[in-house]
């Protein structure tokens, strides 16, 4: 097996675009799902986990690999990708816990540099993607953002890409339009599952 084939990246909304609803019930439910599609691409080869760590799903990501590794599949990995070393050093104190308890699980944890700076953020997607042969990604309706522009880095590089996405997200921001993905009836009524229609540079 050629080792893009075995590496997954995971990139997913952050906590402000989960909006103001029940937390705990978005992690449930979105949890579910990412853990769907990570035995899938586990089935399909895929052994390597890299999660970039922000606050919101990839945090509720990585405890799902962690989880799937020390109950089911022994030989799949988490590695976290960390845009700067002092990342959560100001996060709330509850997603700070998540987030130590995750790093302390994980098979690999990458620094990407010491602290913030302009596009740190995109620096550490793109090191997460190098030699990726699969993006998972969870995804609300807004076609801008940082996120969108990972999808549509991942389709230009033909990385097959896996879209989780809302239904219903927040308002479109100005300059922006709204990309929606196919949806597949098999999913809950909040959420579907599809093909990115995003084609962006990077």
């Amino acid at each position: 097996m050629k080792i893009e084939n075995a590496i997954c990246s995971v990139v997913c909304l952050q906590a402000y675009r989960l909006g103001n609803g029940d937390l705990d019930l978005h992690r449930t439910m979105i949890g579910r799902l990412i853990e769907r599609e990570l035995q899938r691409v586990i089935t399909g080869g895929s052994y390597i986990f890299r999660v970039g760590m922000t606050m919101g799903a990839d945090i509720w990501a990585a405890e799902r690999i962690t989880r799937l590794r020390d109950s089911y599949y022994p030989e799949i990995q988490l590695h976290c990708y960390l845009s700067r070393e002092t990342q959560a050093d100001h996060w709330p104190a509850d997603w700070r816990r998540q987030y130590l308890h995750v790093l302390a699980g994980a098979d690999e944890v990458v620094f990407l540099q010491d602290k913030y700076s302009k596009g740190c953020m995109a620096r550490r997607s793109r090191a997460m993607m190098q030699g990726s042969g699969v993006l998972l990604a969870v995804h609300d309706n807004v076609a801008g953002g940082g996120l969108s522009r990972v999808i549509g880095h991942a389709e230009l590089q033909g990385i097959e890409t896996i879209v989780i996405q809302a239904r219903e997200g927040p308002e479109v921001p100005a300059g922006y339009e709204s990309s929606r993905l196919q949806v597949s009836s098999t999913y809950p009524a909040e959420f579907s599952r599809g093909r990115s229609a995003i084609k962006r540079a990077w």
